[in-house]
């Protein structure tokens, strides 16, 4: 006889791991899981369960099901706080993880005591207390809710003798979406670290928050930034020294400068000369099909000489353009553009222009790279969006009017 350690993956004997044909049913799991799977999929098994119950009215149920709704819910919270602790250890904001074992409560209070540096994430910790303490309290180490005796040999939750599946159902939905939030919160603050725009005690979103309530800079040496500043050290637990640190990251972020009217400059195109690129632009897709129009079956009949049109125009746009735009300003152009359609923080862009550059001084032959930017039909939009994230929004202000005056003539 086989033992289970020596079957193959999805052995078509196996009777749960078997595959048969057809794909719809497969679920991706193991090395094509993760471990927010496990997190959504036993709180989606809790929500689905206990709105089964009560939608179909199926009250024989009850009993039996109480325990696997709440274990669901549960187990769900101790991964989701798992993955807070792991993801804030990785990331270098708290200095321990917690010991492997099931106690949520203190999970919860390991990340409640600890310095995490961004108020959203502390705020959604907060809101979690409630939950935490309940499910604690009657389970305290994922046993109670799984097993009819505990490893004491009592009777599992032997202070209950009742409770309410539709009271559970709306715990399960709130903590459920403060659970969300807290785990997109987390994924976004990795994210945000890349650009080395925070402090220990501000987030690079808490800097924004902060960037906006300080204001244009110019207006810093008016009496009432003084109450601005005594707001911002309260609300985010500031001493003088920690507020003046959470401004020279703002200063040192192009976006986050440009909130408090400190634009930066791009490094190799001028106003001018971009402006100048975008209208060529613009010349070559007054030429384009109107994308709006009813295709119909004989477009490609209908449009080919207006494409051809079209193709030519680029073609041209580009060999005046070679003579009037160095490497170094094309790199730059494609950088903006790439950063704003890919919805970049700003903070990358001087290290996209150095390796665009880099590579561009070592391959001149950038024909087809102007072509290829020239084609694309978004590439105003995602330049207007690049000088946004930049730190130049009046660049950005003035190619939108400039196509707008545009468009009116």
């Amino acid at each position: 006889m086989t033992s289970p350690q020596q079957n193959a993956p999805n052995d078509p004997s196996d009777p749960f791991f078997a595959l048969i044909p057809g794909t719809q049913w497969n679920a991706c799991v193991g090395r094509q899981g993760n471990e927010q799977n496990y997190i959504d999929g036993y709180m989606e098994a809790a929500l689905e369960l206990v709105s089964c119950v009560i939608d179909k009215q199926m009250l024989s149920s009850r009993d039996t099901l109480a325990m696997p709704i709440l274990y669901n819910g549960r187990h769900a919270l101790e991964l989701l706080l798992k993955f807070t602790v792991n993801q804030l250890f990785e990331m270098d904001i708290i200095q321990s993880r917690h010991r492997p074992d099931h106690d949520i409560l203190s999970h919860w209070s390991l990340l409640q005591g600890s310095q995490i540096g961004d108020r959203m994430a502390k705020e959604l910790i907060a809101q979690l207390e409630p939950y935490v303490v309940s499910l604690s309290k009657i389970d305290d180490d994922g046993q109670e809710l799984r097993f009819a005796k505990n490893r004491s040999g009592d009777k599992s939750l032997d202070k209950l003798s009742i409770i309410n599946l539709k009271v559970i159902q709306n715990s399960l939905r709130v903590m459920n979406e403060i659970m969300m939030h807290l785990k997109y919160r987390i994924l976004a603050i990795r994210d945000e670290r890349t650009t080395n725009s925070y402090t220990r005690e501000c987030s690079r979103r808490d800097l924004e928050d902060i960037a906006r309530m300080l204001g244009e800079h110019a207006k810093w040496r008016e009496p009432r930034f003084d109450d601005t500043k005594r707001k911002v050290m309260e609300q985010y637990g500031l001493s003088g020294r920690k507020f003046s640190q959470a401004v020279d990251k703002i200063r040192e972020s192009r976006p986050l400068a440009a909130m408090i009217g400190l634009e930066s400059s791009l490094t190799y195109l001028s106003d001018e000369k971009l402006i100048s690129v975008v209208k060529r632009w613009r010349d070559t897709e007054a030429g384009r099909p109107d994308r709006d129009t009813e295709l119909g079956t004989d477009y490609w009949e209908l449009d080919r000489s207006e494409m051809q049109e079209s193709m030519k125009k680029k073609r041209r746009a580009v060999e005046s353009l070679k003579e009037d735009i160095t490497l170094e300003e094309f790199a730059e152009l494609e950088v903006l553009y790439y950063v704003g359609r890919n919805y970049e923080f700003g903070e990358v862009y001087d290290d996209y222009l150095n390796d665009s550059v880099d590579k561009y001084r070592k391959s001149p032959a950038v024909e087809g790279d102007m072509y290829h930017i020239l084609s694309k039909t978004n590439l105003q939009e995602c330049i207007v969006k690049g000088c946004l994230a930049v730190g130049r929004p009046s660049l950005a202000a003035q190619l939108r009017a400039e196509s707008s005056v545009e468009s009116e003539s």
